[in-house]
């Protein structure tokens, strides 16, 4: 049986389409070409190959893990460890980590075969961390005597690098224990980019040590009704090592030159000297603070010694400096100005869209939020982008229209998972990835995160991952309706989506 999966593996590689060897296998490279019941996994492979027939995995296994598998061994030994399946050397069934060098895989894909026993092989711990994710959702959440597992094989590559989700801990603060969870479900589903946006009116949220007030004071706000707090410079390590154990990377924002009474308020010197408005801010209205761009003298010094900082502290290649809804003579000279101290420490900046009126390296990324934005004359510089417009990914946006603390300015039928989901990514040519956000004017707690970003940070999953002529929303919602279990289990407080039929 072995052999009849790999060889319809290595068509697949091969590029051989869904020829089988034997005519009782069937293959599934979409889910809308695939059986009346395709897998329950999200986001969907880009090819599986199934054979009539079930493995039986028994309540103890033997595990064979190739050197190099130092995140994936312990994710599996943990899956394991929650269905009561133990390790044993003399057991009957078997679970292999395979490192392997196949080009098509590349950094993150990996293969998962299921036939006498379980095999996941990639060319990277990355990989096969994320083939272990993809056994996980081929099990029940519960554990049981034994388990049934579809004989398969899948071979899996991402479409896109970066795959992310932006939580903002500006406005209203979420705590550490929150963040690790937060992480951990993102990975279950292959995200693997985790922006926080760390700054902006209503509080300051990660210590600097060079200008301690920024905590001490813009750490002590927060929104009306939301929580106040910061982040620690060991709190922020500890972060980034659970992220990267977990194959994500932390990404931080320092919303700049705009979005800055925390900043402001900590060191007045900061603003104009005709500006009266010093204190704290808890409101909502957005577009009213800026550094003074007419001290030179005194904010860049400040920004670059703060950025300094933030690069200490974050391993990401790309650093986000903000850059949304400001009006200013000098923003564009700001932004640039901005962008070239972030390559002058040694990383890659990336502003939200109206950032690319400046004269920026076209390796600066762009992140796009506003649908109407023209962004064309940004990509004939060779600017590439997150997508993340806000009527398809501002999860602060209702799960419906008219849903309670939500906003709808953006969208005045708030986004349903169907809308979040129907993102056409292949319209914009010069994309890196996707990301959904998540604004906290109105999100104050832990459960309400959870019911804004589940289950719609699925579809972010799939948009991210899965190939765009594979997405097909009604098998979507089949196979995500069959993994309530999964979020149940991880504790996820989400909201009962009636297309899945929660």
């Amino acid at each position: 049986m072995r052999t009849i999966l790999a060889f319809a593996l290595a068509c697949t590689l091969a590029g051989c389409g869904s020829t089988s060897p034997e005519k009782n296998v069937e293959t599934e490279q979409a889910p809308q070409a695939a059986q009346t019941q395709p897998l329950s996994l999200v986001p969907y492979p880009n090819s599986v190959e199934v054979i009539p027939g079930t493995l039986t995995l028994h309540n103890t296994v033997h595990v064979e893990a190739a050197d190099g598998s130092e995140t994936a061994q312990p994710a599996l030994n943990t899956l394991l460890e929650q269905l009561d399946i133990e390790l044993s050397d003399t057991a009957p069934s078997q679970i292999e980590l395979i490192r392997v060098q196949e080009p098509a895989l590349g950094d993150e894909g990996y293969r998962l075969i299921i036939d006498s026993h379980v095999s996941i092989s990639a060319n990277t711990d990355t990989g096969l961390f994320y083939g272990v994710q993809t056994l996980r959702q081929l099990l029940p959440a519960q554990a049981s005597k034994d388990y049934q597992l579809p004989l398969v094989a899948i071979t899996d590559t991402p479409a896109f690098a970066w795959r992310g989700n932006m939580l903002d801990v500006a406005r209203s603060f979420y705590p550490t224990e929150y963040l690790k969870s937060h992480i951990e479900r993102m990975a279950r589903f292959k995200l693997n980019r985790l922006h926080l946006h760390l700054s902006d009116d209503q509080g300051w949220r990660v210590e600097i040590k060079q200008y301690p007030k920024l905590t001490e004071i813009g750490g002590a706000s927060a929104v009306e009704g939301g929580r106040s707090g910061f982040y620690t410079q060991a709190e922020i390590r500890e972060l980034v090592a659970y992220a990267r154990a977990h194959h994500i990377t932390l990404v931080p924002e320092i919303d700049l030159p705009g979005h800055t009474q925390a900043a402001l308020a900590s060191y007045n010197e900061l603003a104009c000297d005709d500006v009266t408005n010093l204190g704290p801010y808890s409101g909502l209205e957005v577009g009213f603070s800026k550094l003074c761009l007419t001290k030179p003298e005194v904010i860049y010094p400040w920004v670059e010694n703060v950025l300094a900082e933030i690069i200490e502290l974050f391993p990401s290649e790309y650093i986000h400096i903000g850059g949304d809804e400001i009006k200013d003579p000098l923003y564009a000279e700001f932004i640039g100005r901005a962008t070239k101290i972030v390559d002058k420490l040694g990383r890659t900046a990336i502003a939200w869209e109206e950032g690319s009126v400046a004269d920026n390296d076209p390796d600066v990324l762009l992140q796009l939020w506003n649908d109407e934005y023209d962004i064309q004359p940004a990509l004939e510089r060779g600017h590439q982008l997150i997508l993340s417009p806000c009527t398809y990914a501002y999860f602060d946006h209702g799960n419906y229209a008219e849903q309670p603390n939500t906003y709808d300015w953006c969208r005045k039928e708030g986004v349903p998972l169907e809308r979040a989901y129907s993102l056409d990514t292949s319209a914009f040519g010069a994309a890196v990835g996707v990301e959904s956000a998540l604004w906290s004017e109105l999100v104050h707690t832990n459960a309400a995160a959870d019911n804004r970003l589940w289950p719609r940070l699925a579809a972010t999953a799939e948009l991210g991952w899965s190939q765009v002529d594979s997405r097909d929303y009604s098998a979507f919602t089949k196979r995500l309706g069959q993994l309530r279990g999964q979020l149940d289990a991880m504790g996820i407080q989400y909201y009962p989506e009636p297309d899945l039929g929660w």
